[in-house]
């Protein structure tokens, strides 16, 4: 196995840019430099490490020319950006894409950077290098949350002269826990969701039915299987929209494998008298829960499975000094019975040269309505809408 370095340039007095192409193999010299990044960075989230990516190009874009920037100062890797290098199409107008690595089940995605001066010098040296390196036209940087790395390399294209754009998607909602488990009573916020939550907590006693949660910390067969079948068995398998339906499963197994190995898969699951009514898949990492997936069984939706789940979930969160849940994805009505917080997220798109900018001006042309074209559901390995609803 080798990376191919195809440049090295010394863009600053301080910043040296490394750039390799190859397959997905390249991105495993780097994977414990990459790791040791993130924790360090605030960005620190199971979507930014090269497991995830990893995952993402052997299921979603097998054969993929790949392309990894790199920035060091003094040695010490300081920034890091995976790209696909790939033809494709904007505004119906054939271009040379360098694109993020992510799609709607992929999630979110950042490049890794560290923080200060030299955080601010390695971003400045990476858009130097890819401005000048050849091969693109577009930049395309999905999914990349407020104040994200990529953001700030847009920007920075931007007060160079570049012609970017930035679509808002919907914003991404999360639950700030309390350190005090006396807090709890005030979640979720929806007063009337907390009534019904005490509701169905009475009803279950005298209908004489035994509750049980537990916590999965390791990618079991089993579990995960469970977990999958749940997931197929109400509107998403009817819909054909589920990981069993989507053929997905591969990508979901391996990340789970990878982030049980290092220590931060979560597998949440609610029983009703032994039966598995509903579960979460997810991640724990530095202090933060991250929910991916959920699925209830619709058979029992009089007990409100969705959100008892979740109510268990920020209990166990809270009891263990987990001080953040990631609900993910987009501020659907649900989740918004149980937080008024959310993060605002954005798609950040760059342009170059004639071909580059002529995309640009064709893009203005039809500037109503793309933000909805250029949201998930096109021609990039992406899929319909995920999580409607949490019962």
């Amino acid at each position: 196995m080798s990376a191919a370095c195809n440049s090295t340039v010394a863009t600053t007095s301080a910043v040296v840019i490394s750039s390799y192409r190859g397959g997905a193999e390249i991105l495993d010299p780097l994977a414990d430099e990459w790791r040791a990044l993130c924790a360090e960075t605030s960005a620190n989230q199971p979507f930014y490490r090269p497991e995830w990516i990893r995952a993402y190009l052997r299921s979603f874009a097998p054969g993929a020319k790949v392309v990894l920037v790199t920035a060091r100062i003094d040695g010490r890797l300081r920034m890091l950006l995976p790209l696909i290098e790939e033809m494709g199409t904007f505004s119906k107008m054939p271009v040379r894409k360098l694109r993020a690595p992510v799609n709607f089940w992929a999630g979110r995605f950042d490049a890794i950077c560290g923080a200060g001066r030299d955080g601010e010098a390695a971003v400045r040296a990476t858009w130097k290098y890819l401005r000048s390196s050849g091969g693109w036209d577009l930049l395309q940087l999905r999914a990349a949350l407020e104040g994200s790395t990529v953001s700030r390399l847009a920007a920075v294209a931007r007060a160079d002269g570049y012609r970017v754009i930035q679509i808002p998607d919907k914003p991404s909602p999360y639950v700030s826990l309390p350190e005090d488990p006396q807090q709890l009573n005030m979640l979720p916020v929806n007063a009337r969701l907390r009534r019904e939550l005490r509701h169905v907590r009475r009803q279950l006693a005298e209908d004489g039915i035994r509750l049980s949660f537990y916590r999965v910390e390791r990618a079991e067969w089993n579990s995960l299987d469970r977990f999958y079948h749940l997931e197929a068995s109400g509107w998403k398998g009817r819909k054909s929209t589920s990981i069993l339906s989507m053929q997905v499963r591969p990508f979901f197994d391996e990340v789970a494998e990878s982030a049980s190995y290092y220590g931060y898969f979560t597998l949440y699951m609610l029983e009703l008298n032994g039966q598995v009514v509903a579960a979460q898949y997810g991640f724990t990492l530095a202090a933060c829960y991250y929910s991916v997936i959920v699925a209830y069984d619709e058979n029992f939706r009089r007990y409100s499975p969705g959100h008892l789940i979740i109510e268990e979930i920020v209990r166990d969160c809270v009891a263990r000094g987990i001080r953040c849940y990631d609900l993910t994805g987009q501020n659907q009505e649900w989740k918004l019975r149980w937080t008024k917080e959310a993060r605002p997220l954005s798609h950040h798109f760059v342009f170059r040269g004639p071909i580059g900018n002529l995309a640009y001006t064709l893009s203005s042309k039809l500037r109503y309505g793309m933000g909805h074209r250029l949201r998930w559901g096109q021609k990039d390995g992406t899929a319909p809408a995920g999580d409607r609803k949490a019962e």
